[in-house]
């Protein structure tokens, strides 16, 4: 991914604070299709999977995209609780689920550090 040990360092400096949000949200959308995760329709947003509600992260493996109903009618109830008791329920999409919350983050899935993301999520 990259030529040298010092490209990395050069893409953080380069790179915004709003351009490196905007990517990290876009390699989630991208990683489900552009799809909702829940009923699979098209993505309008980023849901958090443990709600903040609850402590949860905005970490990459706790963020699904979303469509806006699913955003909407899931709150900040626990993904477990919400989503068997819908209609588009399937156990293979919620099985999907549970291993993108597993997930290790891939600095190569990523373009920028994870550190930075941190520091994103509370600016």
């Amino acid at each position: 991914m990259f030529n040298c040990e010092r490209e990395p360092l050069t893409l953080l400096v380069e790179i915004t604070p709003r351009l490196a949000k905007k990517r990290y949200k876009e390699s989630i959308y991208e990683a489900w299709n552009h799809q909702c995760g829940y009923c699979l329709k098209p993505a309008t947003s980023l849901d958090h999977i443990i709600p903040k509600f609850s402590s949860g992260s905005s970490k990459r493996n706790n963020l699904l995209p979303a469509c806006r109903n699913c955003n909407k009618n899931k709150g900040s109830i626990k993904m477990d609780q919400w989503y068997k008791k819908q209609l588009f329920f399937t156990l293979e999409q919620y099985n999907k689920i549970k291993e993108w919350m597993k997930e290790p983050i891939q600095i190569e899935d990523l373009t920028i550090d994870n550190k930075l993301v941190e520091k994103l999520e509370y600016a």
